[in-house]
């Protein structure tokens, strides 16, 4: 099924930016935002975005610019940097994206092949039969999703699906109970019994101070722009160009759809 290559796609690019970021594939990692900025060559911008927009990746030529909706949970966020990195590693257009499904399905090949970049990237299927072999005995419980997903920093849903993925969870009906105890958050329950701490990263440490712009960004006319420090007709001043000029030159990349509101 066309879905299933470009799915095989993006997961297959995952592995292979795994090994070419020196990126060990038998566990978490543990800094994602260290291995896409210091490792990967892309820049990160969290910012809060508009209502309804998770991320974007900007194809900035020189300059990738990865976004991330810094009003979402967390986990979520680990998700869109990783699909939007996804978007920078297999050379796709600049995009915006309204939602990033982390499950269900998805009409646009490169979303297809960017969200399946992203759970690999995440949560290596080699990785998740591991973490399976040595904590699961029997069926699959909402204690081993939730063990797991605190582990690789990604929320409970993302983990049930890695599991599916990586044919640990292959009963359907034991997959829609789990899905219906995530959705009525008994996982959240789950972490508080156990004691469970977040996944402590420089994406969490940077969320708590948002807005937060790449040091490629600083000091710049385009970064003063994006955390709101300057509006555009200062952009057009600094820039030495006309208003509309610059109005141009944002929507060419999407930028207008990002600004601060």
């Amino acid at each position: 099924m066309p879905g299933s290559l470009y799915s095989n796609t993006g997961a297959k690019r995952a592995r292979d930016g795994r090994e070419a970021l020196g990126c060990s594939p038998d566990g978490p990692l543990l800094d994602l935002l260290e291995v896409v900025e210091d490792r990967g060559g892309a820049h990160a911008v969290i910012l809060e975005l508009p209502d309804g927009v998770a991320g974007a990746y900007v194809a900035k030529p020189d300059l990738p610019l990865l976004f991330v909706n810094g009003a979402q949970a967390i986990t979520r966020q680990r998700f869109t940097l990783a699909h939007e990195f996804g978007h920078s590693r297999m050379g796709h257009a600049t995009v915006v994206d309204e939602q990033v499904m982390i499950g269900g399905f998805q009409h646009s090949p490169t979303e297809v092949a960017a969200n399946a970049f992203a759970a690999e990237f995440l949560m290596p299927k080699a990785a998740t039969k591991a973490w399976a072999a040595g904590h699961v005995r029997g069926q699959v419980t909402l204690e081993h999703v939730v063990r797991f997903a605190h582990e690789y920093g990604v929320s409970s849903q993302a983990a049930r699906y890695a599991f599916t993925t990586a044919d640990v969870l292959t009963d359907a009906g034991r997959a829609d109970q789990l899905d219906g105890e995530i959705a009525d958050d008994l996982h959240v329950e789950v972490a508080a019994y156990l004691g469970l701490e977040p996944l402590a990263d420089r994406l969490a440490e940077a969320v708590r101070r948002l807005p937060r712009i790449p040091a490629a960004l600083e000091g710049s006319a385009l970064g003063d722009l994006l955390i709101g420090a300057i509006d555009i007709h200062e952009l057009a001043a600094r820039a030495g160009r006309s208003t509309e000029e610059m109005e141009e030159a944002l929507a060419e990349f999407h930028l207008d759809q990002l600004l601060p509101l």
